[in-house]
């Protein structure tokens, strides 16, 4: 018998996840990995696929949740006799024993004494071997097979050719164990034990990794909490421990339509789904999973390349993925083939370069910069797509009947550029911008021209269709036009109308070249959402939402698509993209009524007069913490608060949002441990140049949180004097730091005095003589900062270039050589003695950073007859 799709929890340890029915068996299990052959696949086969079941003798019916905050899934039965619970978990991985894989079955009765049977009838490799079973004289059963298994039990269990069966009595008070390993058990009598052990460290785990913030992000989630936790959890267990990459489902070749064809293998990572991931990871406050993430796909990038890059791959970065049917199953409910192996990996889709350039900007905006080292692969994809996107291709939902000019592939090849550009003026990276932007230009006159219909008076699959695509939902959110243009509401209407039922939608109605129909795909209903949030139309919003919530299983699992008319999921299960889905949509949603109801912050609340101390207080123990520590958690904090107030949809750090927030508070209690800092023990040049520019760029900001800023520091008159940090037995005003300490006491542009004067005892801090290139550090609140988390002594020099080079070819330089004008900051004005002894030593300075060779050699040549004007200074603190 099968049981209905959403009839199961999952339970996993980041490397492979089993499947749990409501009657007790696993039913799902594939051993090392997600992507590798199963032992159990009862879900795929009844009959033949094998599986693990415990459960009461006699009658009963059933129900399943969570432990709260944790993968660890209980399964209770009620019967005539009592109420029994089974408690199942896989222990996360540990550097203990990085290969053993585990599954516990913790039985105990919780009412009455209950006869209860187990099954365990392994089945490798998709069913394809015929296992051998042996057992030792300690009661365990060795399970031959890749990789072998070991299966010990404190119930009385026998053995037939195939298959482990058994029966024991349950009581309250007594626990029965059951273990099923990569790795044998020492011995039978201390599986209690072993187990209590392994089941405590699995909750704690757990539960630390849900309350874990790592980016500062707070928001109230109200009603969702439990279903936002789950989805976050769900991610978690779907992401590769290793590799960092993240299964778009722990299933394979569960159907579309019961009874239908489109069954697929979904247990790889697609690049696509890159940005959309980045983003519900960072809502919900994970860092470390999205570095991860990252460096994965951006392994692949550099290893492969831009045009042989794949729009997906194996968890472990396998690229051959080949299509395979496996006629001996029945499969789920007779929906058949059964495939494993996808032959989609093969396919061009040329969407998967603006997702992944999307998911750079994202990281960009999230934690203040890109590693530059990933710069030259970023560049190489916006170089492939500029010199490919007229191509055809296979599309985002990987037709079978292609290739054609598929309107979302055109997009996000407009993205690519698009983000590419961004990213190069933003650090002042070395690019083609004019060959970039025309490719840009071109793409957006075709979608405008070919991608939209006025026949339809909607945008289209593709070029010269009139099919309707639910992925035109995300034009706007790409910021290719405002949601309120009148062709997205126009859009929006017809997809509504055509694509929609009940508030869910289908991807599309246009055949495909692939037989048979499909449910209503989940994740378009969200990028619905989306639209309905971004236009204000907040209610409706919040009734789609409870909607397809109800298409979430007991456990508030989501499948990939869902039948409205049986009432069931349908596809891979559980799936991650869904889950990113709601993480993404109801965060957004939370926002926007937050936004509602939220007093604007007023430039009306009126700075304090005279002198702000920002960092007065007791602070936080920190005696035997170091200068350079110090400075280095406050500049941590501060990238970390940053990025958790970067209002995507307007494009700003939102400062003024900043001081109500635990994260600020964090931030100013770090500071007011700097009283207890003696900066006289920095010795070197290197640490005293990372020490005070970490400082300076901590101590302006908080200052504009302070002050409740939000577009410049020239809305507090004064700004680089009245404020200041006490650090040790004196104070710093940003003024001090700048001029005083790293510019050797020199007057500002704006004094006749020095800084420090007299007996001063600050001056003994001063650097002798000025780098000039410290400039480039102090802009820590524009397009110009640099991609620098922390300055470092040990890297402070290299660190300090790239702040040169951001600078300067951000805009600090702009070079007509037609004109013969060179336009510098007004920076080089103000410090021009900082740069050296007239204009000839000042460009042959910039002639050191500037990335365009042209440029460089038109500095060089034309030092002395070339005219040079100054660019007005730009003071706002967001300009991206």
């Amino acid at each position: 018998m099968y049981k209905k799709i959403g009839d199961y929890g999952i339970i996993g340890d980041m490397s492979t996840a089993a499947l749990v029915g409501l009657d007790g068996s696993v039913d799902w299990l594939c051993m090392p990995r997600l992507d590798s052959p199963s032992v159990f696949a009862a879900l795929l086969d009844s009959e033949k696929g094998g599986r693990f079941q415990i459960r009461p003798e006699r009658y009963w019916d059933s129900r399943q949740s969570y432990v709260p905050e944790t993968n660890v899934l209980l399964t209770e039965f009620r019967g005539p006799e009592g109420i029994l619970r089974i408690t199942d978990f896989m222990p996360p991985w540990s550097q203990a024993n990085p290969e053993e894989h585990t599954i516990y079955r913790k039985v105990e009765a919780l009412e009455g004494d209950i006869p209860c049977v187990c099954y365990l009838s392994p089945r490798p490799d998709y069913g394809r071997r015929s296992p051998r079973l042996e057992m030792d004289s300690a009661n365990t059963v060795t399970i031959q097979g890749a990789p072998p298994l070991f299966f010990t039990s404190l119930a009385r269990t026998a053995l037939d050719s195939t298959d482990i069966h058994g029966s024991f009595p349950a009581s309250p008070g007594t626990a029965h164990w059951f273990r099923l390993s990569t790795s044998r058990q020492p011995s039978r009598p201390g599986l209690s034990s072993l187990g209590e052990a392994a089941l405590a460290e699995t909750l704690g785990y757990w539960r630390h990794w849900s309350r874990l913030t790592e980016t500062g992000r707070s928001l109230d989630p109200g009603p969702y909490k439990a279903m936002l936790e789950r989805s976050s959890l769900v991610l978690k267990l779907l992401s590769h421990r290793r590799s960092g990459a993240i299964a778009a489902a722990a299933t394979t070749s569960l159907p579309e339509l019961v009874g239908g064809g489109r069954n697929w293998d979904y247990r790889y990572c697609w690049v696509r789904d890159a940005s959309f991931t980045l983003q519900a990871l960072f809502e919900m406050g994970h860092l470390s999973e999205i570095e991860g993430y990252l460096k994965w796909i951006t392994g692949i990038v550099s290893r492969q390349g831009a045009p042989q890059l794949q729009i997906m791959y194996g968890l472990g970065g396998e690229t051959e993925l080949p299509e395979q049917t496996l006629d001996h199953l029945d499969g789920y409910k007779g929906s058949r083939p059964v495939r494993i192996g996808n032959a989609a990996a093969s396919q061009r889709q040329m969407d998967i370069y603006g997702e992944l350039m999307e998911a750079a900007l994202l990281l960009s905006d999230y934690v203040g910069k890109i590693d530059p080292a990933m710069w030259p692969h970023l560049a190489s994809i916006c170089d492939h797509v500029a010199q490919r996107w007229e191509e055809p291709d296979y599309g985002i939902w990987e037709v079978r009947d292609g290739p054609r000019h598929f309107t979302y592939s055109k997009l996000m090849c407009w993205v690519a550029l698009d983000r590419g550009l961004t990213i190069a003026k933003r650090y002042g990276f070395e690019a083609p911008s004019r060959h970039w932007k025309a490719a840009r230009q071109k793409i957006r006159e075709q979608l405008l021209e070919k991608g939209w219909s006025e026949a339809r008076q909607s945008f289209v699959q593709s070029f010269g269709s009139t099919d309707l695509d639910a992925s035109s939902l995300l034009i706007p959110a790409t910021g290719f036009l405002p949601y309120d243009d009148p062709r997205v509401l126009a859009t929006l209407e017809a997809i509504e109308a055509e694509l929609g039922h009940e508030g869910l939608l289908l991807r599309y109605l246009s055949e495909d070249g692939i037989e048979g129909g499909e449910g209503r795909f989940l994740f378009c209903t969200f990028w619905l959402i989306d639209n309905l949030v971004a236009q204000g139309r907040l209610s409706e919003a919040e009734l789609l939402i409870a909607r397809i919530e109800k298409c979430a299983n007991h456990l508030g699992l989501f499948a990939e698509e869902y039948d409205p008319y049986w009432d069931e999921p349908l596809g891979n299960f559980p799936q991650a993209f869904t889950h990113i889905g709601y993480i993404n949509s109801v965060t957004r949603l939370l926002r926007a009524k937050a936004r509602e109801t939220k007093r604007p912050p007023g430039k009306g609340s009126s700075p304090p007069l005279g002198n702000l101390v920002l960092n007065q207080g007791p602070g936080l123990a920190v005696s035997s913490i170091s200068a350079q520590e110090m400075a280095r958690k406050l500049k941590e904090t501060m990238n970390t608060l940053r990025g958790a107030f970067f209002d995507k949809e307007h494009h700003r750090v939102a400062y003024e949002e900043m001081r109500d927030s635990q994260l600020f508070h964090r931030l100013v209690e770090l500071a007011q441990g700097l009283a207890h800092v003696n900066p006289m023990e920095l010795s070197s040049r290197q640490e005293k140049l990372a020490f005070w520019i970490n400082l300076y760029n901590v101590e302006v900001i908080h200052g504009v949180i302070a002050l409740r800023i939000r577009d410049s520091v020239k809305e507090t008159r004064g700004f680089f004097k009245k404020i200041r940090y006490r650090v040790g037995e004196m104070e710093f005003t940003p003024d001090d730091i700048e001029h005083g300490i790293l510019r050797g006491n020199r007057r500002p542009p704006y004094s006749i005095l020095r800084p420090f004067r007299g007996g001063d005892p600050r001056r003994r801090l001063c650097l002798p003589a000025p780098d000039p290139r410290i400039h480039f550090a102090l802009v820590c609140a524009s397009s110009s900062c640099p991609p620098i988390g922390v300055y470092t002594p040990e890297a402070v020099d290299d660190e300090l270039d790239l702040a040169a080079r951001t600078f300067i070819n951000s805009g600090g330089v702009v070079v007509d050589k037609e004109g013969k004008e060179i336009s510098l900051s007004r920076v080089f004005k103000w410090y021009a003695g900082d740069f050296g002894h007239g204009r000839g030593e000042l460009l042959r300075f910039l002639a050191r950073f500037v990335t365009d060779s042209e440029a460089r050699e038109f500095l060089l040549r034309e030092e002395t007859g070339a005219r040079v004007t100054f660019q007005p200074y730009d003071w706002r603190l967001n300009r991206y």
